[in-house]
């Protein structure tokens, strides 16, 4: 069976796509983004796991401004010279970085690093779900100067064409050599999407895997409970809105009227992928009468649904009494599992040295349901 890379869209339809491979550590990712949004454009962005785990904030940006975030493997390693298992791992450990950065599920399209790839390849990519994305490559990847990417990447501004181009810290002349291209492609009556749009026109839908750890509520008797408690007063939960407003998590408003708007938050129940929040399972911990983290959860059938939460200091030992509070909800509430979707390589870390069971594994709940909602 002949497996293919997918090169270009539809030849029909006037559209182009910009996309940009690896990701920035010291160059600003915004020179990028501005270059794209002085235009109106979406770009699409294929970045490597790691940069994801390290950067999950520009990731939340990335995404949050419009553009696109696909795979480009975890390390960026050759992918002709692995196995099929860990060439299978890379892609699971980039779609694990994706969803606990992001909070959704990566698309299963994906760049191999440096355009290479063989047969075998192609199959275990297909074997995972994903299409393989090419493209024309301007070569900016050794550092030409803004006119030379101009000149190369002009020639390739036709109806379907996908522009390789990258986002690194050597490629400090694309932001500018993109600006001059967007407005040759748009002169040239193109209109430049999203990868995902350019699939939807040779019709092909992008899908998601979702993944979730699953843990087995462990015998209590044993188990240490450090300083959670329920939290049921206005009281409270306007002392913490006040005191996590502080902590400087991502999720916190800011500017005027955040402490407002983060009790509101607080106060009433949350909805995660149609599971609604139990108020009466609201929990907080307190250490010298303030507070250090929080917990929201529901309940699905036999699981203890984590749905959101926070800590002042989120070191792994926040993380453990949180898992045992929760194993004490589920056995209050009669759940034989606990189920978070958010920092579950951790979570699972944590199990594994307490001794508990547990999994990540595809979330089957989800898959039907594509793009997780908040």
């Amino acid at each position: 069976m002949g497996y293919k890379s997918i090169a270009k869209g539809n030849p029909t339809i006037n559209a182009c796509a910009f996309t940009f491979d690896d990701g920035p550590s010291k160059q600003p990712l915004e020179e990028w983004l501005d270059a794209l949004e002085q235009f109106s454009v979406s770009g699409t962005f294929f970045f490597t796991g790691e940069w994801i785990d390290k950067h999950p904030d520009k990731a939340n940006m990335l995404i949050s401004r419009g553009h696109e975030l696909a795979s480009h493997s975890y390390y960026h390693r050759r992918m002709t010279e692995l196995t099929e298992d860990v060439f299978l791992a890379e892609l699971k450990e980039t779609e694990l970085a994706f969803q606990e950065a992001t909070g959704q599920p990566s698309p299963n399209f994906f760049r191999f690093p440096y355009l290479n790839f063989n047969e075998k390849n192609l199959s275990w990519l297909s074997k995972w779900g994903y299409h393989s994305i090419t493209g024309n490559d301007t070569g900016d990847w050794a550092g030409l100067p803004a006119q030379k990417i101009v000149d190369n990447g002009s020639v390739f501004l036709y109806n379907g064409s996908i522009l390789v181009l990258h986002s690194n810290d050597i490629t400090k002349e694309t932001p500018a050599a993109l600006k001059q291209l967007i407005r040759r492609a748009l002169n040239r009556g193109l209109k430049p999407v999203k990868i995902s749009d350019l699939l939807e026109g040779i019709g092909i839908t992008p899908e998601y895997r979702s993944w979730k750890i699953s843990i087995e509520v462990p015998d209590l008797n044993s188990i240490p409970l450090h300083e959670w408690t329920i939290i049921q007063s206005s009281q409270d939960r306007q002392k913490l809105a006040a005191e996590s407003l502080e902590w400087g998590l991502d999720k916190t408003p800011s500017g005027k009227g955040a402490e407002r708007k983060w009790i509101q938050h607080l106060t009433e129940p949350i909805k995660v992928n149609k599971i609604v929040e139990d108020r009466e399972l609201f929990s907080g911990q307190l250490k010298e009468e303030e507070f250090w983290g929080y917990a929201r959860f529901g309940v699905n059938k036999e699981e203890l649904i984590l749905l959101d939460f926070g800590f002042r200091e989120a070191q792994a030992d926040t993380l453990v009494d949180l898992l045992r509070q929760a194993a004490k909800l589920a056995k209050k509430v009669g759940c034989s599992n606990i189920v978070a979707r958010q920092d579950m390589r951790r979570i699972h870390k944590m199990c594994q040295q307490m001794g508990w069971n547990s999994k990540i594994e595809v979330d089957e709940f989800l898959m039907a349901g594509q793009l997780i909602e908040r």
